[in-house]
Parts: structure tokens; sequence; C-alpha cells
């Protein structure tokens, strides 16, 4: 008798889909990973622009940084920042004060770690 093995479309590469699609691999399932956009990210991707002096300018997309609270999901982040497609994000939020002409960080203690994506 054949083993069945499953195979499975998942829709979008943002960052549910992509923790969906690794959670499914890791337990032997086939994934097929559908993406309309040019690259994976979802809301988490970089944009890509061209200047009129033909210079590229990459910018971030949506969210800046992600966290991981679920323990099954942080296993899955792990793997993907020790393959290099995530890594720690350490900068910091804030606003330029005007008046003092001084930067002044505004982040409030984030007891998680913070996350970004790189571009595969």
């Amino acid at each position: 008798m054949a083993t069945f093995a499953p195979k499975i479309a998942v829709v979008g590469s943002g960052i549910s889909g992509a923790v969906c699609a690794s959670s499914l691999a890791r337990n032997g399932v086939f994934v097929t990973l559908y993406e309309s956009a040019r690259g994976p990210g979802g809301r988490m991707s970089r944009r890509r622009e061209t200047t009129e002096d033909g210079k590229e300018l990459f910018f971030d997309h949506g969210a800046a940084y992600f966290t991981v609270t679920d323990p099954d999901v942080l296993s899955i982040v792990q793997e993907w920042e020790s393959g290099g497609l995530v890594a720690e994000w350490k900068e910091n939020f804030g606003t330029f004060d005007r008046i003092s002409n001084k930067f002044v960080c505004i982040e409030k203690e984030i007891p998680s770690k913070k996350y970004v994506g790189f571009q595969a």
C-alpha cells in the first residue's frame, strides 16, 4: 500500500504564511507557497525603488520588526535566525525634538526579542 503524503498550498508569504508553511513542512507535509508580490514578506517586506539617476533605494514596508511570544512559533523563528533569514533587531524608536535638536528615545521596554527579516 502506498503512503499518502499530503500536499498543501499556502497563499501569501507574509509572517503568518511563512510560519504556517514552515510548521507544515517541519511535520512532513509537502508545501507550495504562493505569493503575488515580487518577493516574500507581506507587510514585513522590503521595497526597492530606483531614482532618476539610477541609484537603488531600499526601504521597509509596514512593520519595522516583529516579536514572538508563542513557544512553537519561536522555535521556527530561531531556525530562520540560524539560517540567516531573520536577525535580532536592535534599533530604537524615537522622535527628533526640533527645539533641543536632539533625538528622544520613546521606546518602551519590550520584554521579548525583536526580529527583522532579510530578503532571501
